[in-house]
């Protein structure tokens, strides 16, 4: 069983709206953990791409310009973005010779 299969087992089997409580706190520090992570990867100057969503769709590319403490703010194309650095993913820019 999966980590996933395993915790949605645990919401089933509380009984109490404490324990699940205490759940949704162990989810919300998580995240946080995870956006922090994300944030602390990436420097002003990366070059990065997000996906614009299902209705605009596509993938679009840019330039990190400034990171804040929930949202990173990227230049591209089209203007500038305010981004979760949780849906950013860095471009590697080495190109081989």
């Amino acid at each position: 069983m999966n980590n996933v299969q395993t915790a949605i087992n645990a919401i089933r089997n509380c009984n109490t709206t404490d324990e699940l409580s205490q759940i949704y706190e162990a989810f919300k520090l998580q995240r946080n953990f995870i956006s922090r992570t994300a944030i602390r990867s990436l420097m002003v100057g990366d070059t990065v791409k997000f996906d614009r969503g299902p209705r605009r769709g596509g993938w679009v590319t840019g330039e990190v310009i400034k990171i804040n403490t929930k949202n990173v703010k990227v230049k591209t194309s089209a203007g500038i973005w305010n981004v979760a650095a949780t849906l950013l993913t860095q471009v590697n820019d080495t190109v081989e010779q």
